[in-house]
């Protein structure tokens, strides 16, 4: 592979103290994000078109903070409250931390937060086999964690509270030809092949997080060069530093050979 110059993440752009400009400045590279997703909540109609009473649930599994914003909302709109009984699964602490905001201290005490991805929930679902479980999302249902679970035959039943819309590029960015696209998502992944569907990837690397992510880019015809998370690189910044690490270290290897 070419040396390492720009690099894409699909994030919204971050602050200028976000540890991803450390990292451009330490390994001189050039890092770019723009949102290519936009999210919508879905009105308290279509929700209810589902068919699907949160109430008849009492195991609420979030893998994203807009799931909670969505989903509480539609609840104060249908005047519903959250059982005293029910559990709560999120994957990552942000997202629990996120969850607080909307749920009572008692509550908090039974919510689980310690998974880094939707299958790390599985072993603890296990533990809990007669909760009835509800996962929140919108987009792209996780089709591997809905597998892994029904491998123990539990059953989880899924609702969308929201609506999600690929947004362009922006115009600075279209006419670059990227050194290393990131993927965070089974959603910028589609968000990439529908804004791009000609793609010619060529020597890019690409790298993407979560196994739903890994499968659906491999899926449109992208070769994956890493992926997250795996062994001690649990997140997306992790990755790309390993990444560059090692290309450096590929490098360095070469010259001296």
């Amino acid at each position: 592979m070419k040396r390492v110059r720009n690099i894409f993440i699909a994030l919204p752009p971050q602050p200028p103290d976000s540890p991803y400009y450390d990292l451009a400045r330490s390994r001189k590279v050039e890092i770019f994000f723009a949102n290519l997703v936009e999210t919508q909540g879905m009105s308290l109609a279509e929700f209810r078109e589902q068919g699907i009473s949160p109430l008849d649930y009492n195991a609420y599994i979030f893998a994203g903070k807009q799931a909670v914003d969505h989903f509480f909302r539609l609840m104060q709109e249908m005047r519903l409250d959250i059982p005293a009984d029910s559990r709560f699964l999120c994957v990552g602490e942000a997202v629990a931390q996120h969850l607080f905001q909307y749920i009572p201290g008692a509550l908090r005490r039974r919510t689980y937060a310690q998974a880094r991805t939707l299958d790390d929930l599985v072993p603890y679902m296990r533990k809990h086999a007669q909760s009835r479980y509800l996962y929140v999302g919108g987009g792209v249902a996780p089709l591997q964690f809905f597998a892994e679970a029904g491998k123990f035959q539990i059953p989880v039943a899924t609702v969308r509270v929201y609506h999600v819309r690929y947004l362009p590029l922006p115009e600075a960015l279209r006419r670059k030809r990227f050194s290393v696209l990131c993927f965070p998502s089974v959603t910028s992944v589609l968000a990439w092949k529908h804004l791009h569907p000609t793609y010619q990837q060529g020597d890019t690397a690409i790298l993407v997080f979560g196994q739903d992510t890994l499968r659906i880019a491999e899926a449109e015809g992208f070769r994956v060069t890493d992926y997250a998370p795996r062994g001690e690189i649990t997140s997306l910044l992790g990755l790309l530093s390993h990444f560059l690490r090692t290309q450096g270290n590929r490098k360095a290897s070469l010259s001296t050979d």
